[in-house]
């Protein structure tokens, strides 16, 4: 019953206020988008000029050192934040996660490289 309880009381937020996420994809080594992925971002700024971003997480292959991948993921969350701050709202509680290769999830490395970016959107913050 405690877990019900501490499920509920965790997740239920995140049904009311209407978060939404994004992500992005970098290549092998890269902290900048590439040409297909900064499209992409682009367009969801276009979109989301109304929204607030809550947080930017970003995330590495295991690929190279523990400390070199943490420095990698946090200059692609610095990365994705540099390219949305002047045109997207950023919430006053807005957090910056840098897992590193920690974020490692998939067995396809591809789809390690990246930052997640969570959102709400207009309506869903008033």
């Amino acid at each position: 019953m405690k877990f019900l309880f501490a499920f509920a009381f965790y997740f239920l937020p995140f049904v009311f206020f209407g978060q939404e996420s994004i992500t992005f994809y970098f290549e092998n080594n890269k902290s900048a988008l590439n040409q297909v992925e900064l499209v992409k971002l682009n367009k969801w700024i276009i979109s989301n000029k109304t929204s607030k971003i809550l947080s930017i997480t970003g995330s590495t292959d295991e690929v190279g050192s523990s400390g070199y991948n943490d420095t990698l993921s946090q200059k692609r969350v610095d990365y994705i934040f540099n390219k949305v701050k002047l045109s997207v709202k950023i919430r006053e509680d807005f957090k910056s996660i840098s897992l590193g290769e920690k974020g490692a999830i998939s067995n396809n490395k591809a789809e390690n490289r990246k930052a997640c970016l969570l959102y709400t959107s207009d309506a869903a913050d008033e």
